[in-house]
């Protein structure tokens, strides 16, 4: 629940709320305020996999930057910025979920699996200790392994 928040704040307060208005109040042209429109449309396709629409804005910012030269202060760069913004922070939300609710769980379930390996193993070592002369046949393996995996 408390990353849900965080991530509230980031994607919908931080940056549009507070990043895009102070640049448009740093540099006094109030145009940049429609970077907060590019930025949820970045976030509207992250959000919905609408991917169809990127390369228009890709192809769009190309042309221009090749027609007309590149410069970091010109408004296309901004809010191209704006959208890509948009699109990096919610794919990263995405991300840090899925390995949240995912990953985090099989590796903990891994770290149990490991732990029973290694008490399988130990008990393993332990029976060949106290039988040297005799070998371990599969009987001897599934009775530990049924032991140690399923009590």
């Amino acid at each position: 629940m408390k990353f849900n928040w965080l991530a509230f704040f980031l994607l919908y307060i931080l940056v549009p709320a507070i990043l895009i208005p102070l640049y448009c109040i740093k540099s006094g042209n109030w145009y940049g305020l429609f970077g907060l429109i590019f930025y949820f449309a970045g976030l509207v396709i992250s959000q919905f996999k609408q991917w169809i629409f990127l390369p228009i804005p890709i192809l769009f910012c190309g042309w221009y930057w090749f027609t007309y030269g590149f410069t970091p202060t010109n408004f296309v760069s901004l809010f191209f910025l704006c959208l890509m913004a948009g699109v990096a922070l919610s794919e990263a939300s995405l991300w840090y979920q899925s390995f949240v609710h995912k990953i985090l769980p099989e590796q903990l379930n891994n770290i149990e699996y490991d732990a029973k390996v290694a008490e399988l193993e130990r008990r393993l070592e332990e029976y060949r200790q106290k039988n040297p002369g005799q070998n371990i046949t599969q009987d001897v393996v599934e009775k530990i392994r049924t032991e140690v995996f399923f009590k």
